[in-house]
């Protein structure tokens, strides 16, 4: 059997690939929750990977849950199901170092929601973003009552919730629903030198932006409480005074984490 999640680690970047095309790498696939939080979890405590990508075979992100095993569930049994999911979604965006999707085709439904825990989203053409939940009656889970609004406004948000259209790559963009476009067949080279980029960045400052920028939107004062907080600490690293001496010397800093 083919696995459902492929991964692959270079120079501090896992890259983690749904991989049940025939399912359209279908949320539900068999083994694939269970391996994402599985390997989601390794990235999280391993030290030494820095940046986590995540993206479809077979020209598809996620094309959501699986509707003929949904509906022979109860409400009892879809709560265990969402509550057991939510994990997945919380790690993403609650755990501190970075994360970036590359999407290409659909990523419709909890592959929506998967797509766009992701700090940076990546959509090459011809990928198409759905929250098709209400085609079929049901509404949206998967952390998107707060990534969605977070991602294109609280307006934008109730209006794909409400009327199920697809989002084009170039709107996605546009919107605010992702950030970088990149040509059809290339979104994940395209995050994959992103990650790069990030793994060979400062990380602790990379955290630190991940993790306070999250509490979007602050008043004013929470916004200089936060500087406050975060920035004395990361100016006495080893990392600010590599990278201050670099800009100086105008040469490459060589960031250590520390």
């Amino acid at each position: 059997m083919t696995d459902a999640l492929l991964t692959d680690t270079a120079d501090g970047v896992l890259t983690l690939t749904l991989n049940a095309p025939a399912l359209r790498n279908s949320m539900a696939a068999p083994g694939l929750r269970e391996a994402l939080r599985a390997a989601v979890e390794d990235f999280a405590r391993d030290p030494a990977l820095h940046v986590l990508v995540l993206t479809g075979a077979g020209g598809v992100f996620s094309a959501g849950g699986d509707l003929r095993a949904l509906k022979q569930l109860d409400a009892a049994a879809l709560r265990d199901r969402l509550a057991e999911g939510a994990w997945l979604y919380r790690r993403l965006v609650m755990g501190e170092k970075p994360v970036i999707s590359a999407v290409e085709g659909p990523a419709y439904g909890a592959g929506l929601g998967l797509a766009i825990a992701a700090d940076t989203v990546v959509a090459a053409e011809g990928a198409r973003f759905c929250s098709a939940f209400v085609r079929v009656g049901a509404m949206p889970d998967a952390a998107l009552f707060w990534s969605l609004p977070s991602r294109v406004g609280q307006a934008k948000a109730r209006d794909m919730m409400l009327y199920g259209e697809e989002v084009g790559a170039e709107e996605a963009v546009r919107i605010g629903l992702a950030d970088r476009l990149a040509p059809k067949g290339d979104a994940l080279a395209a995050a994959q030198a992103l990650a790069r980029r990030l793994a060979d960045g400062p990380a602790l400052a990379i955290r630190r932006i991940k993790t306070t920028i999250r509490h979007a939107p602050m008043s004013f004062e929470q916004a200089l409480q936060a500087e406050l907080d975060n920035a004395p600490a990361l100016f006495a690293t080893e990392d600010f005074r590599e990278g201050a001496a670099a800009f100086l010397e105008k040469r490459a800093p060589v960031f250590r984490g520390r």
